[in-house]
C-alpha cells in the first residue's frame, strides 16, 4: 500500500501551523508525491512484497537533485532553487517514511546490484484495513483540493485565472469522491476487485494533484517564517 495522501496531509498541517506557503514548501509537497509515480514499476518485479520502485532510490534522488540544481543555475527564471531544495527534502522524506512504515521492500540503492531494504516496522494490518485506508486516501486528496481552493481565494491570484483554477480543483475533488465511493461500494458489496485498478486510480490522483500544484505554483511565494 502507498501512503502518499497521509504524507501530504501531514505536511500541509505542519506548513499551516509552523510556516508559510513558500517555494521550498511547494517543492516538499511535490517531492512527497513523486516517488509513488513508480507504482507501475512494481508490476515488472515478480516480488509481491516490493513497495518502492526506482523512484524510491536515494541514489536516483541525489542524481535528480544535482541535475536540477545545475539547471536552476543555468535557467534561474524557469526553475527556482528553493523549489529544487524542497523537492529533494520531500523525496527523501517519502523514502524514509516508507522504510519506516511500509512493511515492504524498498529499492533504496537502485540501480546498484544491492538487495532492497526491508521496512524497519512490519505493521500487522489486515487486508480489509489496508483497503479502507486506501479508500480514505481519496478523501484526503479531496480535502487537499479544498485547502488549495481556500489558499487560492486568500491569495492575490489574478481573478480570471482564479476562476479557472477553482473550477479545475473542484473537478479534481469530484473525481476523488467518485473514486472513494466506487471502491467503498465494491468493498461493501464484496465484489472482487483488482489491486491494479485502485493503484491506477491512485496514480491518476497523484498526477492530477501535481498538475494542480503546477497551476497554482505562483501562490507559493511567501518566505518561510518558522515558528509563527
Amino acid at each position: 500500500m502507498i501512503y502518499t495522501g497521509f504524507y501530504i496531509i501531514s505536511s500541509l498541517f505542519v506548513i499551516h501551523k509552523f510556516s508559510t506557503f513558500s517555494k521550498i514548501n511547494l517543492g516538499i509537497i511535490v517531492g512527497l508525491m513523486l516517488p509513488d509515480l513508480d507504482i507501475l514499476f512494481k508490476y515488472l518485479n515478480k516480488s509481491e512484497n516490493l513497495h518502492g520502485g526506482p523512484l524510491h532510490s536515494i541514489i536516483l534522488a541525489l542524481s535528480i537533485f544535482i541535475f536540477l540544481l545545475i539547471i536552476s543555475e543555468i535557467k534561474k527564471i524557469y526553475l527556482n532553487k528553493k523549489i529544487v531544495n524542497g523537492l529533494f527534502i520531500g523525496i527523501v522524506s517519502h523514502i524514509f517514511f516508507d522504510i519506516l512504515i511500509s512493511g515492504q521492500k524498498i529499492l533504496f540503492y537502485w540501480p546498484l546490484p544491492i538487495n532492497p531494504v526491508d521496512s524497519l516496522f512490519n505493521l500487522k494490518i489486515s487486508s480489509n484495513t489496508l483497503y479502507i485506508l486506501s479508500c480514505l486516501q481519496f478523501l484526503i486528496y479531496r480535502y487537499i483540493g479544498h485547502k488549495l481552493i481556500v489558499l487560492l481565494i486568500d491569495s492575490n491570484f489574478p481573478i480570471l485565472n482564479q476562476g479557472k483554477a477553482i473550477n479545475l480543483i473542484s473537478n479534481f475533488m469530484k473525481i476523488q469522491f467518485l473514486f472513494f465511493s466506487l471502491f467503498l461500494l465494491l468493498f461493501v458489496l464484496k465484489i472482487k476487485y483488482s489491486s491494479l485498478l485502485i493503484d491506477f486510480s491512485m496514480l491518476c490522483s497523484i498526477i492530477f494533484s501535481l498538475y494542480c500544484l503546477y497551476t497554482l505554483k505562483d501562490i507559493f511565494n511567501k518566505e518561510a517564517i518558522i515558528g509563527q
